[in-house]
């Protein structure tokens, strides 16, 4: 079982109104939670003059979809709206909901849409169905792979963002460190402790206590990056970026990657 995190540019003829809104409105964050017959869009807006633009682009929502904007709020900063619509099976193109079901995957709710491109989350349970899921989605628009990585554990671990997906890669030395840092108001702003301090009151070297701490950081970091990615509004690609280790982008590694994997287990078989 793993963890597949994707996104999606559909081509205009696959574009639902979702899209549509999502392009008109590239700085908003859409997130979308459907039964099937009632959809509810929480909207994140960029500012006052984006958000009152949208409740004027629902009006056609409401027209064309009986929808209702049912909530306005603003927190921290940010406007935000909910709106019941309903919208199944709007559109004579290819959805992503039906490529990710004929390929075996279960989709983790909410998708999130943001300048165009949907995000989702996925679940699976056989490396070759990633490959068929691939190429349906080509038929829908352009496609990136963000992430993908083992599952551990009982189904319902996939389902939500579990404890030993953020720490269970750490060293009970990483961990160790990392709590006494927590604890002894590292983090704080201004801090309570420093490094030396820490390092004293564990009886290990400086260096050490700092080397077990950024290893912790790093872990738990990269661990939640395909989560914040489907949250925070990012208008740069990840692809785009290289790293000094991998002249590749990250999409091309992750493509690689899997086709060492598929040659390695059919030589074993």
């Amino acid at each position: 079982m793993f963890e597949l995190f994707l996104r999606v540019q559909p081509d205009e003829r696959n574009e639902d109104p979702h899209n549509r809104l999502s392009k008109k409105f590239p700085g908003a964050r859409i997130a979308l939670w459907c039964n099937d017959h009632t959809d509810i869009l929480e909207i994140e807006s960029d500012g006052l003059d984006s958000f009152q633009e949208m409740q004027k682009e629902l009006v056609y929502y409401s027209k064309e979809y009986q929808s209702k904007i049912i909530a306005k709020t603003l927190c921290q900063d940010k406007f935000q709206m909910v709106v019941r619509t309903c919208i199944c099976g709007v559109g004579q193109g290819t959805s992503v909901g039906s490529i990710v079901r004929a390929n075996n995957f279960l989709q983790m709710p909410p998708p999130v849409f943001f300048g165009g491109w949907e995000y989702h989350r996925l679940v699976g349970f056989e490396d070759n169905d990633v490959r068929g899921l691939l190429k349906g989605l080509d038929k829908v628009g352009k496609t990136e792979v963000l992430h993908k990585g083992s599952a551990e554990g009982m189904t319902d671990d996939a389902f939500l963002l579990s404890l030993s997906s953020l720490f269970g890669n750490l060293t009970e030395k990483q961990m160790k460190a990392l709590l006494a840092a927590i604890e002894g108001g590292y983090y704080e702003i201004p801090k309570r402790t420093t490094a030396d301090e820490l390092a004293g009151r564990l009886g290990t070297p400086r260096s050490t206590l700092e080397e077990h701490i950024r290893k912790a950081e790093s872990k738990i970091v990269l661990a939640m990056a395909p989560y914040m990615m489907m949250y925070a509004r990012v208008p740069e690609s990840p692809f785009t970026s290289k790293t000094r280790a991998a002249t590749d982008p990250v999409g091309t590694r992750f493509l690689k990657q899997l086709a060492v994997q598929t040659a390695a287990k059919t030589r074993n078989n």
